[in-house]
């Protein structure tokens, strides 16, 4: 039977991957410490406060052997105070977090390139082509990813398609859009699944695992399964990256995210609050605050679709459209202003008649 304790704590946690991630750290220090959740908690708080600083010494020599990044060990820290918190243990948390060392600047600065994505595309299969399409184009989480379903997802005009990241998470549901070029990799991807025989329904997650699609439809592919690849593709390209301390300067995922971020930034055009909207940054201001409509966000979005695309051919496309529209606009206006003027001297006729 789980423990109470353990049970608050998982209740607590507002994901699944949170929980499981923090319970590691727990557990780790349980181990090392030889309490138990129950023992832990019955500790007099200074007791407790000189256990606590004993650990962040002992991660700190860990640091200093190469063995753990400075980084981490607020992290570790972090999911022993929650435990503690959420069950109601009183202890000075400055004592503690006073002994922490320095952070370094991580790995993981660099934004991937046009080039670079391409050379995945060289090595991808039609399912992880529609991945590294998706988030190119909207810049999303793993995470994110791993949890769409097909009725979040919604075809609109010209091509482009909504998608709706985090459903029903009132903090974190965030509208995006994938660009022409996307939903075309995303369009044959659907259309593969179903002449492999797969059942899609509204249910369905957009992303499953292959091996077991027709066994278990609603089978995801999970987080690590999509890391795992998309690290087994960046080795197939060829693509170099430079190891900082425990990370790579270009990140998997995050490297698609930052170049999102730069190409929209980096256009003067597109309304900063939208960017921040679109990556799922609450920022200064909250959503409570800031809230564009679907139609604004698609405009601004829009703005920046040929900075996002990869193939020069869609990017061409994608301008070929564009001027088709502005010159239907520029003739709208001129047929605008001919029958204004044709108006116009009708009625001057009109009177010069009845002068007449």
């Amino acid at each position: 039977m789980e423990s109470r304790c353990i049970t608050i704590f998982e209740n607590s946690c507002k994901t699944k991957s949170t929980f499981k991630s923090f319970l590691y750290f727990l557990d780790t220090y349980l181990k090392w410490s030889k309490y138990n959740y129950e023992s832990l908690l019955e500790l007099e708080s200074t007791e407790l406060e000189n256990r606590l600083q004993d650990y962040v010494m002992y991660l700190k020599r860990r640091v200093d052997d190469g063995q753990l990044s400075p980084n981490t060990i607020p992290d570790i820290l972090t999911a022993i105070f929650k435990f503690l918190k959420c069950n109601r243990k009183k202890f000075d948390r400055d004592v503690i977090t006073q002994l922490y060392p320095d952070k370094i600047k991580l790995g993981g600065d660099r934004a991937i390139t046009d080039d670079e994505i391409r050379q995945l595309l060289s090595f991808a299969d039609i399912r992880d082509t529609a991945i590294i399409h998706l988030v190119s184009a909207t810049g999303a989480r793993p995470e994110a990813i791993s949890e769409l379903k097909m009725k979040h997802v919604e075809k609109l005009e010209d091509g482009f398609t909504k998608l709706i990241l985090y459903a029903d998470d009132f903090k974190h549901e965030t509208i995006t859009f994938l660009h022409p070029e996307a939903t075309h990799a995303y369009n044959q991807y659907i259309a593969w699944r179903k002449r492999k025989g797969d059942k899609i329904t509204d249910q369905s997650y957009l992303f499953s695992t292959i091996t077991n699609e027709k066994k278990n439809p609603s089978s995801r592919l999970n987080v690590g399964n999509m890391q795992c690849t998309m690290h087994r593709l960046f080795q197939k390209a060829g693509i170099v990256r430079t190891k900082k301390g425990r990370r790579y300067d270009l990140a998997t995922f995050t490297g698609f995210r930052k170049r999102f971020n730069t190409r929209l930034e980096m256009n003067s055009e597109i309304s900063l609050s939208v960017i921040q909207c679109l990556m799922d940054h609450t920022g200064y201001l909250s959503r409570n605050y800031r809230k564009p409509t679907e139609e604004e966000l698609l405009n601004e979005y829009k703005k920046g679709v040929n900075s996002l695309m990869i193939s020069n051919e869609w990017k061409l496309k994608q301008e070929l459209e564009e001027k088709k529209k502005e010159n239907i606009v520029e003739k709208d206006k001129r047929i605008s202003v001919l029958e204004s003027t044709l108006k116009k001297q009708e009625i001057m006729l009109n009177e010069l008649m009845k002068k007449l």
